[in-house]
């Protein structure tokens, strides 16, 4: 059902076209079922095969459900979808590539010259765009036509010259894009920090791609920053990521005004300013960008995510609250995916902790009017980042052992502490989560100072020195682990014993 409430979303500001493709019969199953998904959300397959059939009957749902899809795709195809995130130039892809299929269409038809004439105004338009597949395939239908049909030798020469240009410029950006999914695959696939060959691979990237120098368009460029980006976090250069995405901010938002792709180096650049220890920077950026993002839209979630790290580096909790009930209190929020509910839930426990450890007596807030957080019921709900050795799944865990601290409940975390040793030994590697590292070694000496407070402290000295000598700010660990400082978190623990 839910690929069909996909498809329904977004054709629900256009339903004539998908009636117009029904059977008008007020008993058919068909209708029935396309009424469901416009009114009702959440339909799991078995409550819909009761609303339409009174019982279950899974053989000839499944096959309603295919027609219904079919249907649903093809509407989409005629109809012009308005892009909620305001990207002209992702509008503009999604009509240019309907008229070059149009043309296509309309030349097996045997409509050839309506189709020559939609091709030659299209193809000036696609160029423009850099909308490099429609304008291969625009251009083989007019090489086709001025070459065989309608010889032409002028237009045939125009053709076949922006035909081999952009097979060319299609060749790099597919190039500079398996490059970059190269990369990414091998991040993925280990747990480990870029050794020195995944380094020399992406610099050998970096540096052929660097020697193309004649290729401008829209999916090199940006395939092109993603691989220079990825270089630049291996080397925790993020002085240079930063310049990077400055330049590509200004070159993308004169030149391509592309919103997606502008939102995505934003983004980045608040990711990099954090790692930096720019966090005053990227909260005034972070804003600025905001504004300029449609609310409740995914990249309008990214940015105010990095805000909100921003604000708890920087101890601003009391915005930190606003912007965190403003992102899950937003009605979009529902509709984002689960992995992003987890990192917001997660953020928004740390937040509890702050505010129930006292630890800041200054912070004014209303707890009937915060977004509710049960720690329980966030632990029993299944972890999406359940593979995420590294990342999310070490919050998580240093969250539940400081709520268990707060309740007193000494005997829960010692029954943890073996997994929290293997923990260390086969996730955690010195080299590249070494604060990490750190956290969980003291929160294991204090289970063997029998939460004692002065043996914890004692027993963890050297390990807290050694956390507060490596900062997070250029260290270049993975700071969607550390929500809150460890130096923070650390106090908060220490306060309840």
């Amino acid at each position: 059902m839910k690929t069909l409430y996909d498809l329904a979303r977004i054709n629900q500001k256009n339903p004539r076209i998908v009636e117009s493709m029904i059977s008008n019969e007020k008993e058919s199953p068909l209708k029935k079922l396309n009424s469901l998904l416009m009114s009702k959300d959440n339909l799991d397959d078995t409550s819909a095969m009761i609303e339409i059939y009174g019982k279950k009957n899974v053989s000839a749902f499944s096959r309603l459900k295919t027609r219904l899809k079919d249907i649903l795709i093809r509407s989409t195809l005629l109809q012009n979808v308005n892009l909620e995130s305001s990207d002209s130039r992702l509008s503009e892809a999604h009509n240019h590539l309907r008229y070059a299929l149009a043309t296509k269409l309309l030349v097996d038809l045997r409509a050839r010259n309506l189709s020559v004439e939609i091709a030659e105004k299209s193809i000036l338009k696609a160029i423009k765009y850099s909308l490099t597949e429609s304008i291969i395939l625009l251009a083989r239908i007019l090489v086709t036509h001025y070459g065989q049909a309608e010889y032409n030798k002028y237009k045939l020469n125009k053709y076949l010259s922006i035909q081999e240009k952009y097979l060319r410029i299609y060749q790099y950006e597919i190039k500079a894009e398996n490059y970059f999914l190269d990369l990414q695959r091998t991040q993925l696939q280990s747990l480990a920090a870029p050794n020195d060959s995944i380094k020399s691979r992406a610099k050998k990237y970096v540096d052929e791609l660097e020697s193309i120098d004649d290729i401008h368009s829209y999916f090199f460029l940006l395939n092109k920053y993603k691989v220079k980006s990825a270089y630049f976090e291996y080397q925790k250069d993020f002085e240079s990521l930063l310049t990077l995405s400055e330049n590509m901010l200004k070159e993308f938002g004169s030149e391509f005004k592309s919103g997606m792709f502008l939102q995505n180096i934003s983004v980045r650049r608040a990711w990099a300013m954090i790692q930096a220890g720019r966090n005053d920077e990227a909260i005034k950026s972070g804003f600025k960008d905001l504004a300029r993002i449609p609310a409740g839209t995914l990249g309008w979630y990214f940015v105010a995510h990095y805000i909100l790290k921003a604000q708890l580096y920087k101890g601003d909790y009391q915005n930190a609250i606003a912007l965190i009930k403003q992102m899950i209190e937003n009605p979009k929020f529902q509709k984002i995916g689960e992995n992003f509910k987890e990192i917001f839930y997660t953020t928004l426990g740390y937040i509890y902790l702050i505010l129930e450890s006292g630890l800041v007596p200054s912070l004014k807030y209303e707890p009937s009017k915060m977004p509710e957080f049960k720690i329980y019921k966030f632990l029993n709900t299944t972890p999406v980042f359940s593979k995420d050795k590294r990342g999310i799944n070490v919050s998580i865990l240093l969250m539940h052992i400081a709520y268990l601290l707060q309740r007193k409940d000494y005997d829960a975390i010692i029954d943890r502490v073996d997994s929290l040793n293997q923990y260390v030994y086969r996730y955690l590697r010195k080299d590249d989560s070494f604060r990490s590292n750190c956290m969980i070694k003291m929160v294991i000496q204090m289970t063997k100072a029998d939460f004692n407070p002065i043996r914890t402290e004692r027993y963890t000295k050297d390990l807290l020195t050694q956390l507060k000598e490596v900062k997070l700010a250029g260290s270049g660990e993975n700071i969607e682990t550390e929500i809150i400082p460890y130096e923070v978190l650390w106090k908060i623990m220490t306060k309840s014993l």
